[in-house]
């Protein structure tokens, strides 16, 4: 299993990372921070007994795993793994991570991301240009240009639940050429994001987070707290 995992990120890696020292210690520390088995979920009872709010992680062929909130500052939600890696989300976006081989330490323009508009008003053909710093200076300071392609309506089935939902997906464009699309699943009613896929940087595989403790509130199983 682990070198299934390791050949996948490999083939993801390959094209920036130079040196096989880094690229060892950078596929390892992704096992570490997600790897949990066979994958990990929580029964709506479990999430009920929550004291915080947790998300899914899951990154290119890793396992699942349950990611907890450990900070809310300036609107941005701070989500921790079993070892400390953390993702850094704003509205539903990757803009920040810690623990890793080749972190993302910055994204610029955030204030222009169409996603921090209400879900009504996220259109086809609306973009954004943000430029990044990376630890190792990979990257840093490369512009990245986000469009949204289209947007639809379609189901989303959580908590044995089938949530309505807006789909927007977008075109990443990276500064070597590369592309990649992220989508985001926001719920009609209420509009609050339960699910994203997302690339970072193309050196990084596809993540999916899916907002768990939103859908379980939504759906009455959380009762203390309120929606964000």
């Amino acid at each position: 299993m682990h070198k299934l995992i390791r050949l996948f990120v490999f083939f993801a890696l390959v094209s920036l990372v130079g040196c096989s020292s880094t690229f060892r210690t950078y596929t390892q520390t992704l096992e570490l921070a997600f790897n949990q088995g066979d994958g990990a979920s929580l029964t709506k009872a479990e999430l009920a007994a929550r004291e915080s709010d947790v998300l899914y992680a899951k990154v290119g062929t890793l396992p699942n795993a349950v990611l907890v909130l450990a900070y809310l500052e300036h609107g941005q939600y701070k989500w921790v793994s079993a070892d400390d890696a953390m993702l850094v989300l704003e509205k539903g976006r990757v803009i920040k991570t810690t623990g890793f081989e080749n972190d993302l330490l910055y994204l610029s323009d955030t204030a222009l991301d169409p996603l921090k508009q209400k879900m009504a008003k996220i259109q086809e053909g609306q973009a954004w240009q943000t430029s990044t710093d990376w630890s190792g200076n990979t990257e840093s300071g490369h512009l990245v240009s986000y469009k949204i392609l289209y947007t639809e309506v379609t189901s989303l089935d959580l908590l044995e639940y089938r949530f309505q939902t807006k789909l927007v997906t977008e075109q990443v464009t990276f500064a070597n050429g590369d592309t990649a699309i992220n989508q985001f699943w926001f719920d009609l009613n209420s509009g609050w994001l339960l699910k994203s896929q997302q690339t970072i940087a193309p050196f990084w595989p596809e993540m999916e987070l899916v907002h768990i403790s939103t859908a379980g509130r939504l759906l009455g199983v959380i009762k203390k707290g309120s929606l964000r």
